[in-house]
């Protein structure tokens, strides 16, 4: 199947008004409530090194607007029965930039002050209509050490958008102070990628997709854990929680041999062990998993900063493998034939509504699994005398997005991975939640260790 985003450009009517284009909104763009929440954010938070001019720097984030079409866009949603909803590119506008000395505490150390400013800004709300989506502030502990902090809506970007902002940051910052232009390949705006997608949607080759799901989900339910408490009004309390947990350098290395004496990634180590814990707990050899997949499969757009990030569901049948290793094959081929037939998850859902059946059971809570990897190299990100991001403190819930138990993999600036499994203490206990854990990381270590082995115990 040919990709979505290499098919010729197609006609599609373009609205004029007096100032600005307006361009269709992407199927990731429409949300719902929740997504359209202002607490619906991304965010980035550096520790910056050296002397930082602020001159530059607030002409590197004018850069950064200038160049990203999504951090200067204002979307208009449609009604049902009424006009389509659409995306307005506007001209850069000044990023709100606050420059602040920030005096530690007594006792506090810098380090845990840049996991604290971590924490405030993500306790920030930012309006999907204000523009320019982005926000930063440079909290300086003195002239050679500070945190700088931007935050943006999810509707104008995801994980790797923001990975891209901290490269192109360093690059536009580092050009502005010596003079020399920025070597940044082009950036194809977002909303060529909105305009492509509804394009694509509408021919025959997203029809040859949606047949493909409507196959490949026949009979498919999406994976649930179950709770301990009955979802209802009254179980979501003030806030979800968090457990965590670390794959360290030794077992990361491992996990990543042992994954390409196969032709496989970690990725589908641990989409392996996710389907083998599923079947324990469940005991249905029948898994699909619901993974949050980057979008970027054209080099395209491998530069665009947008929400391009889109759900996948991965189907694996654990009866058709005997070992760990025929599970870890079954994941990689079924992964491929995701990436060849991406479209909108809304376009699976309408295709294949049953797959949602067990998100009905109210002793269950839906699953999401997300590995994300950054998109820029830590030498790409380097300005002034060194830039480190500050990882996401830990324990630290999201706000958004309430009622599931998502399952994340980051990685750390130490080059470790830590594994986030967010859920609703209303619904899970603690200890619940830590024994999936412990089960889910014997799994991965016997994966890596011992592929041949029979996964049916």
């Amino acid at each position: 199947m040919t990709n979505p985003f290499e098919i010729p450009d197609a006609d599609y009517t373009v609205i004029r008004n007096s100032q600005n284009q307006r361009y269709p909104l992407s199927f990731q763009q429409e949300g719902g409530p929740e997504d359209l929440a202002p607490n619906n954010t991304v965010v980035t938070v550096l520790r910056v090194r050296g002397e930082v001019r602020i001159d530059a720097l607030e002409g590197a984030l004018a850069d950064l607007v200038d160049r990203h079409e999504a951090l200067r866009t204002r979307l208009t949603h449609g009604e049902p029965d009424g006009p389509a909803g659409y995306q307005e590119v506007v001209p850069p506008r000044p990023v709100v930039f606050t420059v602040r000395d920030d005096p530690l505490a007594p006792g506090l150390a810098r380090d845990d002050r840049a996991i604290e400013l971590y924490r405030l800004v993500s306790d920030e709300d930012i309006l999907f209509s204000e523009t320019p989506s982005l926000r930063a502030a440079l909290h300086r502990f003195d002239g050679r050490d500070a945190v700088l902090t931007l935050l943006s809506h999810h509707l104008f970007g995801d994980n790797w958008s923001s990975s891209l902002l901290r490269r192109d940051l360093a690059a536009f910052y580092t050009a502005r102070v010596s003079g020399t232009p920025h070597a940044l390949p082009a950036a194809t705006p977002y909303r060529e990628y909105a305009v492509r997608q509804r394009n694509f949607s509408q021919g025959e080759q997203a029809a040859a997709a949606v047949r493909y799901w409507t196959g490949k989900l026949s009979g498919a339910g999406l994976q649930t854990l179950p709770t301990d408490r009955p979802n209802g009004p009254d179980a979501l309390t003030a806030s979800s929680a968090v457990r965590n947990f670390t794959i360290d350098l030794g077992f990361l290395a491992k996990i990543t041999e042992s994954a390409a004496r196969y032709r496989c990634t970690p990725y589908h180590l641990f989409l392996t062990a996710a389907a083998v814990f599923d079947e324990r707990v469940r005991g249905s050899a029948d898994v699909t998993l619901l993974t949050v997949n980057n979008g970027r499969a054209v080099k395209g757009f491998h530069n665009t900063v947008g929400f391009i990030s889109n759900p996948v569901p991965i189907r694996l049948n654990l009866d058709d493998g005997h070992t760990y290793r025929d599970i870890m094959r079954l994941a990689r081929k079924a992964t491929l034939e995701a990436q060849r037939n991406l479209i909108p998850f809304r376009l699976i859902l309408e295709a294949n509504p049953d797959v949602l059946k067990p998100y009905g059971d109210p002793w269950s809570v839906p699953v999401v699994f997300n590995y994300a990897r950054p998109r820029a190299t830590a030498s790409e990100i380097q300005f002034a005398d060194g830039v480190t991001p500050v990882a996401m403190p830990p324990g630290m819930p999201s706000r958004n997005h309430r009622g599931v138990c998502p399952w994340g993999f980051t990685l750390l600036p130490t080059g470790e991975v830590r594994g986030i499994v967010e859920y609703e203490p209303g619904l899970i206990d603690a200890a619940t939640v830590d024994r999936w854990i412990g089960e889910f990381v014997d799994l991965v270590r016997v994966i890596a260790e011992v592929p041949e082995q029979a996964w049916r115990t």
